[in-house]
């Protein structure tokens, strides 16, 4: 550090252009690989160079203000932006979008299987990142040494005068309405794209910390009017002829639609799948369009269990995981309702959301561990949560609520969440693809364990089995070599399988995940509770679309008549979520 020091005190003015290079092209490179395309796109956007060299000046600028001794202070926002810049580009690679300044307070997320799967998701591109900053640090270790006139105020405001024309020039690209394009969020990947590192902070900052979520009268009555008028009021239960049925319902982790039906090296990945959905007495949909956000998997347990939107930026489950919200399980009027996932309860604040949700008890990680479940199954979670579930059948009270989580197709598929299979001897796919698709499989057999299980204990006969995905993983093109950009439409589904109900049906347009809840009180014949959520039971509506909520996208049929319903959902839903849930 003395080196850097002596060198920072004597070379100042080419130590700071090399730094602003340096955050600049880190910042640059963060767009390019999270919204505009890769590097390859780098010719292209001379605007964001200049918007990224101005953001890039001002954060540097209070260098100069800074007496020599103390001008190695510069080193902590580099650090901390390299670190920043390397954690949002393996962010976007899991969530689609950047991190809400939010989300870097939850630390009760972190654990091994969070620092596995970061891991896992870094690419060579990132040594753009990373190396330019290694390069800055042997310059200022090995460069030749000069003395530099001592004066800061005159070279801070030539800094500052940089920054403006180089923002100007880059703000300047024909956009004519600033207003909407830095006050309106898109996603956060968009935004900072359009706007660079500086905006992106102050706005993210300043939502997170100064953003009234307090409702007004006229925002309830909003709501109010919302669901008087847009939201159905039906009864009947035309689609269940047998009520007081059990209801269990499998959260599938990372659970895409292509593996099913698909076989490697003439074998079928997903056999317990397969037959569920080629049965009688099922509903399969295999265009879900999965709807989360920043909240990811917490997101979809949301979805499933309230029938409301997850909010676009922030993460329900961690800073209103208690609210009054309703529930499938409130549906369910007398049912004996609990919850088993492979998780600590404190991951995602799954303790609090689970007594939210109405489970009681929560089963979590360390009854697994207690009850032997994991040791026997070599730590392979899935097995586990499955003998766990048959295990606790017969103390069940009929009819219950049974609510599974699973956790053994969660990225980086590490080694002690695999076992040797003729798909991790294949020769035909990726190493990725056989992680994956080996991890599918051992899913779909503990799946079939368990409702073997069910048959046992003559309980199959009169059990809803719902098999569900909270979001998707690893997209087709990935398994035949595409880069990350090309993928069609056709492959981001994820399905829906509802076995035991009293319809057979197929249905092959799109819906969202928001879809699901009113679906399945359609199925319980549960439908005199009142709430039927924010979106349309496929039973009774022409469902063709979705809205994807990181950039509110339409998905599917772009002229469906339920487009403004599904499209206003998302600010009711919010409001809804900021008020504390629905008001008895």
């Amino acid at each position: 550090m003395k080196g850097i020091a002596r060198y920072n005190e004597r070379y100042g003015a080419l130590f700071f252009c090399a730094c602003v290079v340096v955050v600049a092209w880190q910042c640059f490179v963060v767009a390019l690989d999270t919204h505009l395309g890769g590097v390859g796109r780098l010719l292209h956007e001379w605007h964001l160079v200049a918007i990224s060299l101005s953001g890039a000046l001002l954060i540097l600028s209070p260098y100069w203000l800074l007496k020599r001794r103390h001008r190695s202070l510069v080193w902590i926002p580099l650090v901390l932006l390299t670190v920043w810049c390397v954690m949002q580009t393996c962010y976007c690679r899991a969530y689609d979008d950047l991190m809400p300044w939010k989300s870097l307070t939850l630390t009760e997320n972190v654990n091994p299987t969070l620092m596995s799967s970061t891991a896992s998701l870094l690419r060579w591109q990132d040594l753009l990142i990373v190396v330019p900053f290694l390069l800055l640090v042997v310059m200022c270790l090995t460069g030749r040494k000069t003395r530099e006139k001592g004066q800061r105020l005159r070279p801070f405001l030539y800094t500052l005068l940089a920054s403006l024309l180089l923002g100007a020039l880059g703000y300047l690209d024909g956009t004519d309405n600033y207003e909407k394009r830095f006050l309106h969020k898109f996603s956060n990947r968009d935004y900072y794209a359009q706007n660079g590192l500086v905006p992106y902070c102050i706005y993210g900052l300043w939502q997170s910390m100064f953003m009234s979520h307090s409702l007004t009268d006229d925002e309830r009555a909003t709501v109010q009017r919302f669901l008087a008028e847009q939201c159905p009021q039906y009864t009947d239960n035309p689609y269940c002829s047998r009520p007081g049925r059990n209801l269990v319902l499998i959260i599938v982790e990372s659970l895409h639609t292509w593996p099913i039906g698909m076989e490697v090296d003439g074998r079928e990945v997903t056999p317990v799948l397969n037959r569920l959905v080629a049965g009688d007495s099922v509903i399969y949909a295999p265009h879900v369009l999965f709807q989360t956000s920043h909240g990811h998997s917490s997101d979809a347990h949301f979805i499933y269990n309230t029938g409301l939107a997850p909010l676009r930026d922030g993460v329900v489950a961690v800073d209103w995981g208690d609210g009054n919200y309703p529930t499938i399980a409130a549906a369910l009027d007398g049912y004996d309702c609990r919850e088993i996932i492979c998780t600590p309860g404190m991951n995602w604040n799954q303790t609090v959301t689970a007594r939210t949700y109405g489970f009681d008890p929560l089963y979590t990680r360390d009854n697994l561990t207690a009850a032997g479940c994991l040791s026997r199954h070599n730590d392979i979670d899935d097995a586990a949560l499955t003998e766990f579930a048959a295990g606790l059948l017969p103390e069940l009270r009929q009819p219950f609520f049974l609510e599974m989580v699973t956790m053994t197709m969660h990225v980086p598929f590490s080694t002690s969440q695999r076992r040797p299979s003729w798909i991790t001897a294949s020769k035909v796919l990726n190493a990725e693809a056989r992680d994956y698709l080996n991890c599918v499989n051992i899913t779909d057999s503990c799946i079939g364990a368990f409702i073997e299980e069910l048959r046992c204990l003559n309980m199959m006969d009169h059990t809803v089995v719902a098999i569900v995905s909270d979001h998707t993983q690893i997209y087709l093109n990935r398994i035949q070599g595409r880069s990350d950009y090309e993928w069609t439409d056709d492959e981001w589904g994820i399905p829906l399988i509802v076995a035991g109900c009293d319809t057979t049906l197929r249905y092959d347009p799109v819906i969202g995940q928001i879809d699901v809840y009113p679906t399945l009180l359609d199925v319980m014949g549960a439908n005199a509770y009142p709430w039927k959520g924010l979106g349309h039971s496929i039973l009774r509506y022409p469902v063709t679309s979705a809205i994807q909520p990181r950039n509110m996208s339409v998905i599917g049929d772009k002229t469906s008549s339920l487009l403004p319903h599904q499209q206003a959902i998302w600010d009711i839903s919010s409001l809804i979520i900021f008020d504390g849930g629905i008001k008895n």
